[in-house]
């Protein structure tokens, strides 16, 4: 049995030789070049006169011309915001938002003993929500439409302020209440 296996398979790589030259054979017999566009035949302008377009005025060529000179009259405008701060308003605000929380880690009466650092953490989350209704704010006032996804992180950020500490106040054994 496994020797009949070995022989069907040396068979079939023999025949592997065979098949490579009969494809190189057909394509040097038969081939032709092939190209995804065809060319234009030669034509007549508006004079009458024969022309017969070169080979740099291609559909590819013409493709890039187009598109250089959309990027070039692109390139005159002017840019949308100047400073760094106002293009990424929601980086700005997590980095504010993380520095503020980090800063109030270390007061011992909000960070406690061990200056929790998750104090900086949801200073970061607050920060970013600031920055993305700042964001929301930025669009607004240029007339652009603010999209859904903003506002969801809006939406889901001021739910998160309201019922978060309400948790972490019951989680902890109370609010001050009479159990």
């Amino acid at each position: 049995m496994c020797n009949r296996h070995t022989r069907s398979r040396m068979q079939r790589t023999a025949r592997q030789p065979a098949r490579t030259v009969l494809i190189l054979a057909a394509i040097a017999a038969c081939g032709a070049t092939a190209s995804a566009q065809t060319t234009r035949p030669a034509g007549l302008n508006e004079a009458g006169i024969t022309v017969v377009r070169s080979v740099d005025e291609g559909p590819l060529r013409a493709a890039v011309r187009r598109e250089v000179a959309r990027l070039a009259q692109g390139s005159t405008q002017a840019p949308k915001q100047g400073n760094w701060m106002g293009r990424h308003p929601v980086m700005v605000g997590t980095l504010i938002g993380t520095g503020v929380g980090a800063g109030l880690a270390q007061i011992e009466a909000i960070g406690g003993v061990n200056q929790d650092p998750t104090v900086a953490l949801i200073g970061a989350g607050a920060g970013a929500w600031g920055g993305l209704i700042a964001s929301a704010v930025q669009k607004v006032r240029s007339g652009e439409k603010v999209g859904v996804g903003t506002k969801i992180g809006i939406v889901a950020g001021a739910v998160a302020l309201t019922v978060l500490p309400v948790l972490a106040c019951y989680g902890a054994g109370g609010c001050g209440g009479s159990s």
